[in-house]
C-alpha cells in the first residue's frame, strides 16, 4: 500500500496574459463570437437613429446683433449745453441692459404683440407639425382673456368651420363672423395660406406670463467679450420665423422703452417750466396792465430825467436785486417741489437743474435725477427689496437731503443778499424824497415789470431748449445685424448617427460584460487564476461530435490532440516509474469526470501503454453505461469479497490495451466498501499488472469517497467544466489542496469554447440535472455550506422530473 503523499505547492503559471480578461485578444475573441449579434445590433441601432432624425421636430437657432452706446461718450461739456445737462450722468452697464432686455415684462411684452401664447398645430400620421406664418387662419379673441383653453378646428368648407371643444361642445361658424365660444367672443380669419382642403386643426391658448416664462429660459443674450459693447441675442425654435420675429420684436421694444426712459427728464423738466410760464405770464401781464392804467390815470407820455443819477444807481441796484430775488425765486420754487414730492408716487421726481446758476447745487441735481431713472430701470427687474435697488434709494435720499440743505443754506445766503441789497435801494430812495410821488410810483411798477418780463424770457428760452433736445433723442442702442436663421442645431445628424453607431457596438458587449460581472460561473482562466494557485495541466474543448467516446486512432480532431497534450502533461506529474493512480474528481456532478476519465485512459491505451479505468463512482457508475457494458459484477462485488479481483477486469472493446473495472451493483454503503481491506490489495495488484491506472470517483464537492480513495492515488486531476462549475466551489479545491488532503492536485478544464466570448449556453448532461436533493459537508472539520444540494442528482435519491422550461432550454453538452 502507497502511503499518503503530501502535495507540492507548484508556482501559479497562469497570471500573466490571463491576468486581465480585458485585453486585445478578449476584444477580438469576443467580435469574432458575437459579430453576428453586433451587425445586427449596429444595423438596428441605425435605424432607430434614422427614424429618430426622421420622425424628431428640428430645431433652429437664429441670433441677432445690439450695439449699446454710451450717451456720454463724445458729448459736448459746454455749461450752457442744456443737452448735456438733461443727458444721463451714469455709463451704460451692459449687464443691466441685458437684465432689461431679458425681463419677464419685456419678453411678456413681446409675446402679447406677436400673439406667441396662441398655438396653431396640425397632427399627422406620425408627429405633429406646429404652424406660424402658414397658419390657414388666424384665431382672434374678441374679449380680454388669459388664461389655457384649447380647442380643435375643423375646416368644413371654403367659408365654414367647426370648433370642438374638449367638453364635447361644438361652436360653427363663418369665417370672419363672431363666435360665442367656452371663453367668449372669437373671431376666424382667412390668411394668405388658407385652403379649403378638410383638415383638423388645434389651437392652445396659454397665459402670456407662462408663454414669457418659457422664452425667458430659452432665450440667451450675452456679449461675445467683456470689453464688447455690443450684445447677442439667440433663441432656439422649432419655427425659425417665429424666432426671428420674436427676436426682432424684442430688439424694437427695447429700443423705445430706452427713448421713452430718455424722455422722462425732458417731459417733467416741460411739465416744470409750463407752469412757471403760466405763473409768470400772470403777474406780467397783471404789473403790464398796472403800468398802463397808471399812466392813464396820471396823464403820463413820458417820464422827464428829474434825477439822473440817481435813477441811475437805483437802476443798478435794482438789477442787482432782480438778479438775487430771480435765483432766490427759482431755489425756493425747487426747494418747494422737492419737500412735497412723495417718494411712492408714479409720478417721477425729475428736478430742473438746468435753471439754477449754482454749479454745485446744479451738479447734485442731475447726480438726483440720475440715480432716480436707475431706480427706475431696476425696479423694472426687482423690487424695492433688493439689496441693489435698497443702494440706489438710499444714495438717492442721501443726495436729496444734501440738495434740501444746500438749498437751504443758498436761500440763506441769497434773502441776506436781498435784505443787503434792499437796505442800499431803501438809502438810495430816501435820497429820492424829493421826487413827485407820481414818479416814485412809475419806477417801483418799471421795476417789477423788468423783473417779470427777465424770468418770462429766461423760461421761454429754456422750453425751447428742452423741446428741441426731446426731438432730437434717439435710443442709446441701435441694431447692428437684424435677426436671422442661422440654421439646424437640433438634431444632430451625425452627431445621431454616430451615437446610434457607437450604441450599436457598445450594446452587445456592455451585455456581455454585465453577464461577466454577475455570473457566478467559471468562465475563462483569468476566473480560476484569480481564484487559485493550483495549475492547470489541461484544457478539453467541446465535444461537437457528442459522442462519449471521443479519441478514435489516427484521429486528427481538436479535441483529440488536446487529450494527446494532456497525456504528455502528465509525464511531469508522474515523474517516478511507480506513479501510475491517476485519481479524477470534481466539486459536482455534470462536470465532465466520466467523458475525461474514458477518453483519456483511450489516450493512454493508443501510446502503447497497458491501461485499466476504474469506476469507482459507487454512487452513480456511468462509465460502464456509456461503454455499454454489463456492470452486475465489479468492485462492489470484489470488496466484499464474493469475486476476485482477475474476474472483474474487462477488455474495453475500443483498444486492446484499455481494461474496465465496473462499479458493480450500487452499494447501500460506498464509503464503507472504500475502506475495507480488499481496496488496498486490490491496487497493489493492479499496480502490478498496469502502467497507468485511471480511477473515476465521486464529486468531492458532494460525498468523501475521493478523500478516501486519494491515499492510494499519485496524482489528482480535478476537473472544472467552462460555465457549469461555480466560482464559489474553487474554495473546495484550495482548501484541500493546501491543506494536504489531496495530493499532487492540478486542474483539467473541460468544455472549453474558443468561439464563446462570454455568450455561453451552458448545457446540463442527462442525468445531472438540477435535481439534487441533499446537502453535503468535507466531514473532516471543514464544511462548506454552499448549498450545492440541488446538484447532487443520484447520489442519495431519485433524480426529480425537468420541469417544461428547463426540458425547453437545456442546450446539453456531450462532456460530461
Amino acid at each position: 500500500m502507497e502511503g499518503i503523499k503530501q502535495p507540492v505547492l507548484p508556482d501559479n503559471k497562469h497570471k500573466s496574459d490571463e491576468a486581465s480578461n480585458f485585453n486585445i485578444k478578449w476584444l477580438v475573441s469576443t467580435v469574432l463570437a458575437i459579430w453576428p449579434w453586433l451587425l445586427g445590433s449596429i444595423i438596428i441601432s441605425l435605424i432607430i437613429g434614422n427614424l429618430i432624425l426622421r420622425y424628431a421636430t428640428p430645431i433652429y437657432k437664429s441670433s441677432g446683433e445690439l450695439l449699446i452706446i454710451d450717451s456720454k461718450k463724445g458729448s459736448s461739456t459746454s455749461g450752457d449745453d442744456i443737452a448735456q445737462m438733461l443727458k444721463m450722468d451714469n455709463k451704460i452697464n451692459i449687464d443691466n441692459e441685458i437684465e432689461i432686455l431679458r425681463s419677464r415684462a419685456t419678453i411678456a411684452k413681446v409675446v402679447k404683440d406677436l400673439h406667441l401664447n396662441i398655438e396653431y398645430s396640425v397632427s399627422g400620421r406620425f408627429k405633429t407639425t406646429h404652424l406660424y406664418n402658414n397658419r390657414p387662419f388666424t384665431f382672434i379673441t374678441a374679449d380680454s382673456f388669459d388664461d389655457y383653453y384649447g380647442c380643435k378646428v375643423n375646416i368644413t368648407g371654403a367659408d365654414f368651420y367647426r370648433i370642438l371643444e374638449p367638453n364635447g361642445k361644438v361652436f360653427t361658424g363663418k369665417f370672419g363672423d363672431t363666435v360665442n365660444v367656452s371663453i367668449g367672443k372669437v373671431v376666424l380669419e382667412k390668411t394668405s395660406f388658407f385652403t379649403s382642403e378638410k383638415l383638423q386643426y388645434s389651437i392652445d391658448i396659454n397665459p402670456i406670463i407662462d408663454v414669457a416664462g418659457d422664452y425667458m429660459y430659452r432665450i440667451d443674450i450675452s456679449p461675445p467679450a467683456k470689453s464688447a459693447s455690443y450684445i447677442t441675442i439667440s433663441l432656439l425654435d422649432a419655427i425659425p420665423e417665429r424666432s426671428v420675429d420674436f427676436i426682432n420684436k424684442l430688439m424694437s421694444i427695447y429700443m423705445d422703452a430706452n427713448i421713452e426712459n430718455r424722455n422722462r427728464i425732458s417731459n417733467s423738466t416741460l411739465e416744470f417750466i409750463n407752469k412757471r410760464i403760466d405763473v409768470v405770464s400772470k403777474e406780467l401781464s397783471g404789473v403790464e396792465n398796472g403800468i398802463v392804467s397808471f399812466k392813464q390815470r396820471n396823464n403820463i407820455a413820458d417820464m422827464t430825467v428829474q434825477s439822473g443819477e440817481l435813477v441811475k444807481r437805483s437802476s443798478e441796484t435794482v438789477e442787482k436785486l432782480v438778479e438775487e430775488e430771480e435765483e432766490l425765486d427759482e431755489i425756493a420754487a425747487i426747494s418747494n417741489y422737492l419737500e412735497k414730492a412723495d417718494e411712492k408716487d408714479d409720478k417721477p421726481i425729475i428736478l430742473p437743474a438746468s435753471l439754477l446758476d449754482n454749479a454745485g447745487l446744479s451738479d447734485m441735481l442731475n447726480k438726483f435725477n440720475t440715480l432716480h431713472l436707475e431706480i427706475q430701470n431696476n425696479l423694472i427687474s426687482n423690487t424695492r427689496a433688493n439689496p441693489i435697488t435698497k443702494t440706489l434709494i438710499d444714495q438717492k435720499n442721501e443726495i436729496k437731503q444734501n440738495i434740501i440743505n444746500s438749498l437751504y443754506s443758498s436761500k440763506q445766503a441769497l434773502q441776506f443778499k436781498v435784505d443787503k441789497i434792499k437796505a442800499e435801494l431803501g438809502l438810495i430812495n430816501k435820497q429820492i424824497t424829493d421826487v413827485p410821488s407820481v414818479e416814485r410810483v412809475y419806477l417801483d411798477s418799471s421795476r417789477m415789470q423788468t423783473i417779470k418780463q427777465d424770468m418770462y424770457i429766461f423760461l421761454l428760452q429754456k422750453r425751447e431748449e428742452t423741446a428741441i433736445q426731446k426731438a432730437a433723442t434717439v435710443a442709446d442702442a441701435d441694431i447692428i445685424d437684424p435677426a436671422v436663421t442661422l440654421g439646424q442645431v437640433k438634431p444632430d445628424r451625425s452627431r445621431i448617427l454616430m451615437l446610434s453607431l457607437l450604441i450599436g457596438a457598445v450594446v452587445p458587449f456592455g451585455i456581455i460584460v454585465l453577464r461577466r460581472g454577475l455570473n457566478i460561473k467559471i468562465i475563462s482562466k483569468g476566473d480560476i487564476s484569480r481564484l487559485t494557485t493550483i495549475p492547470i495541466i489541461g484544457e478539453i474543448g467541446n465535444n461537437i461530435d457528442g459522442e462519449n467516446v471521443a479519441i478514435k486512432k489516427n484521429s486528427r480532431t481538436i479535441i483529440s490532440e488536446q487529450f494527446r497534450a494532456l497525456r504528455t502533461n502528465l509525464q511531469y506529474l508522474l515523474t517516478d516509474k511507480n506513479d501510475k493512480v491517476l485519481m479524477i474528481t470534481s466539486s459536482m456532478s455534470g462536470e465532465g469526470k466520466s467523458f475525461i476519465a474514458v477518453n483519456l485512459s483511450i489516450t493512454l491505451a493508443m501510446s502503447g501503454k497497458k491501461v485499466i479505468l476504474m469506476e469507482l463512482d459507487l454512487r452513480k457508475p456511468k462509465i460502464s453505461k456509456t461503454l455499454g457494458m454489463d456492470n452486475t459484477n465489479g468492485f462492489s462485488n470484489y470488496a466484499i469479497g464474493k469475486t476476485e479481483y482477475h474476474e472483474i477486469i474487462i477488455p474495453s472493446g475500443i483498444d486492446p490495451n484499455l481494461f474496465i473495472l465496473p462499479s458493480g451493483p450500487v452499494p447501500p454503503n460506498p464509503a464503507e466498501l472504500i475502506l475495507l481491506p480488499r481496496t488496498e490489495e486490490l491496487f497493489h495488484h493492479l499496480r502490478e499488472q498496469f502502467d497507468y491506472i485511471i480511477v473515476d470517483t465521486s464529486p468531492v464537492g458532494l460525498v468523501t469517497d475521493a478523500q478516501l480513495i486519494n491515499r492510494y492515488a499519485d496524482t489528482t486531476l480535478y476537473i472544472i467544466r467552462q460555465g457549469h462549475t461555480f466560482k464559489q466551489q474553487m474554495n473546495i479545491p484550495n482548501e484541500l489542496y493546501h491543506s494536504g488532503k489531496i495530493s499532487r492536485l492540478s486542474f483539467i478544464v473541460n468544455d472549453v469554447l474558443a468561439n464563446r466570448g462570454f455568450a455561453y449556453g451552458y448545457g446540463y448532461e442527462e442525468g445531472y440535472g438540477h435535481g439534487y436533493g441533499y446537502g453535503y459537508g468535507y466531514g473532516y472539520g471543514y464544511g462548506y455550506g454552499y448549498g450545492y444540494g440541488s446538484y447532487g442528482s443520484g447520489y442519495y435519491g431519485e433524480s426529480k422530473k425537468k420541469g417544461i422550461l428547463r426540458r425547453l432550454f437545456n442546450f446539453r453538452s456531450k462532456n460530461s
